[in-house]
């Protein structure tokens, strides 16, 4: 699964608008794409819903990341002159014939040994950008049970699995290696979340979040020790329990409305949101801040908690949500 074959036979049909189309596939996986599609869900559809999606893209992020540093697998563009990446300008190989040399192979020695050499490195295995489009698609399988949702989330993860292979970015092993991870992020969730009544708006007592609190809490007492956490994403998978506990406190009454008072909501909680992240950027980087893991773990939790609490108070104190 990590031989080269199978990208240079995707290769053999490209054409400019096949690379701009999967440049564009690919493109949609980025983080800035889930943000927007969330903050959709969770002011213009259901608050309780969409925190629950984000936190299975947390955890997925949080396994994918963790893997890549873990097994440190090259990239096919990296590792193979035959490989290109369509649309890019031509880059060193690290090796020039590391691909596998059978179905059930890893990569040459020489190929492994070449990546693992290097520092701040981009990793294959498992891809982020299918584990994402799957933990996503997925999490919105489990709250909304709609068979066009199910054959557009078949359609769109193979499409992404496509494009990462066309572009050079990943072998069979690494697209496969993201649906697993992603699909273990939901079943992951869904235990965690089993306590937890998404789609009730009464108060819950503090003993429902207790699954989530020993998952997290080990995660966020272990992030400085431990270099495979992914800091980033524990940070924000916190930030988002702390805002659907607090959320929780307050009360919320229901996401229902007219189409306008969704958009509403959506777009002055994106404003808000947005506002607040660049002032605590900014905030951020006049402390400077030394770069370490519970850095990076307080920074994401700032960037993620604080805005969705203040949007949903304001929006809250401005009767945008109906009673």
């Amino acid at each position: 699964m990590f031989q080269v074959d199978p990208i240079i036979w995707l290769q053999s049909f490209e054409s400019p608008f096949l690379t701009w189309f999967m440049s564009t596939v690919s493109l949609l996986g980025y983080s800035m794409v889930y943000g927007i599609l969330i903050s959709v869900i969770t002011f213009g559809i259901n608050l309780r819903k969409g925190l629950a999606i984000f936190m299975i893209l947390a955890i997925g992020g949080i396994m994918t990341d963790g893997l890549k540093r873990g097994l440190k697998l090259p990239r096919p563009s990296d590792i193979d002159v035959r490989v290109i990446e369509p649309g890019q300008q031509p880059s060193g190989r690290l090796v020039d014939f590391g691909g596998a040399n059978s179905f059930w192979s890893l990569p040459t020695k020489e190929a492994i040994v070449a990546v693992k050499n290097q520092t701040n490195w981009s990793y294959g295995l498992p891809s982020g950008h299918v584990s994402a489009a799957t933990a996503f698609l997925l999490g919105l399988l489990f709250f909304y049970r709609k068979k066009g949702l199910l054959i557009f989330s078949v359609c769109w993860v193979i499409l992404m699995a496509l494009s990462r292979m066309y572009l050079g970015r990943h072998f069979i092993a690494d697209v496969i290696g993201g649906v697993l991870v992603g699909g273990l992020a939901v079943l992951i969730a869904v235990f965690l979340f089993k306590s937890l009544e998404i789609n009730s708006y009464k108060k819950l007592k503090p003993p429902a979040f207790s699954r989530i609190s020993y998952f997290v809490i080990p995660l966020v007492l272990l992030t400085p020790f431990i270099g495979l956490l992914d800091a980033d994403n524990i940070g924000r998978l916190l930030g988002l329990i702390v805002a659907y506990f607090i959320i929780n406190q307050i009360g919320q009454n229901s996401d229902s409305g007219k189409t306008w008072l969704r958009v509403a909501r959506i777009f002055i909680a994106v404003i808000l949101s947005l506002v607040m992240y660049l002032i605590l950027n900014y905030i951020i980087k006049a402390i400077n801040w030394e770069d370490t893991q519970m850095a990076d773990l307080v920074t994401t939790f700032l960037q993620t908690g604080p805005p969705f609490l203040v949007s949903f108070v304001i929006l809250r104190k401005l009767n945008f949500y109906s009673n």
